[in-house]
């Protein structure tokens, strides 16, 4: 009779009961949490995605907002993909080529995108697949490369953080996981390390969580162009609840041109709690940005 009056009030009332146990749930995963970075946490909590284009966003000044552009994109080709690479392994570095225009004082994370044949195969991403079955690895020469590659991006000018965006598949996380941890090596402690991560890495996957304390100061979950997940995620997201890995707690990241991100950039997801107004915004535009559409996201997300 006891345990039917205590879970009574939870079957007469579903929202009551979705919040209780969200509250209980989030507390339970705030003991788990990243600790936070001071100089992460001293950044603006609305970044603009500044792509491969002519991007000129010099009306942003002042509005306590930030640019996370795309410095470089390096490409690589791994030993299973290719048997004739000499011993370094190939990589090709394509610098920014295009423009871009922002006020002296903007804040700015400097995004270095790495792509693999590997990671152009969605079957490279699914467990038991034979597909990802096989450990590929960059060549030490290679990881080095890369290593030098990411830190010279931190010489620009106003760079507050580095960004790395890897579609990394099951085999190649073994191999990020270690550039991840080189490069938190190498870098000032001042200087945070984000990057992007796949929905799937958010939802209990534990390859981020195995990194050592300190690795990485935020992983942001791409909430666009997910694909066959994008279902099953709109119907997580729905239910009120975080991702269960810590360091996506803190960041979302979202397109101008998909409803989901719509929904969560006018605030009007159902269940969703009033604590993600406080995650940082990463917002992607399919073109470049005009000062109206950087307007309308500046008017609903900041205070």
């Amino acid at each position: 009779m006891l345990l039917v009056c205590l879970f009574l009030p939870f079957a007469s009332h579903p929202h009551f009961a979705r919040a209780f146990f969200h509250r209980l749930r989030g507390f339970y995963s705030s003991r788990n949490r990243l600790a936070p970075n001071p100089q992460m946490s001293a950044l603006p909590n609305l970044f603009f995605w500044a792509w491969e284009r002519p991007e000129d966003l010099r009306f942003l000044e002042s509005r306590n907002a930030g640019v996370a552009f795309l410095a470089k994109t390096i490409y690589i080709s791994t030993r299973d993909e290719d048997s004739r690479t000499d011993v370094g392994g190939s990589l090709f570095i394509r610098p920014r080529l295009q423009p871009l225009r922002v006020s002296p004082g903007t804040p700015l994370i400097a995004v270095v995108r790495i792509e693999t044949r590997a990671g152009r195969q969605l079957a490279s991403y699914v467990a038991g697949n034979p597909r990802s079955s096989s450990q590929t690895a960059f060549t030490p020469q290679q990881n080095q490369r890369l290593v030098d590659e990411i830190l010279a991006v931190q010489k620009l000018p106003n760079i507050r953080a580095i960004q790395i965006d890897f579609d990394a598949t099951l085999s190649e996380r073994a191999t990020y996981a270690t550039l991840l941890k080189d490069l938190r090596h190498n870098l000032p402690a001042s200087l945070p390390l984000s990057i992007t991560a796949l929905t799937s890495w958010c939802f209990g996957d534990p390859w981020l969580e195995q990194l050592p304390s300190g690795t990485i100061d935020e992983a942001v979950p791409m909430l666009f162009r997910m694909g066959p997940d994008t279902a099953s995620v709109a119907k997580f997201l729905h239910s009120g609840a975080d991702f269960r890995v810590s360091a996506c707690q803190t960041s979302l990241g979202l397109s101008t041109d998909e409803s989901l991100s719509n929904a969560l950039l006018r605030r009007t997801l159902p269940n969703m709690p009033s604590d993600w107004h406080a995650k940082r915004i990463y917002v992607f535009a399919p073109r470049a940005w005009t000062q109206p559409a950087a307007e309308a996201v500046l008017k609903e997300w900041q205070p």
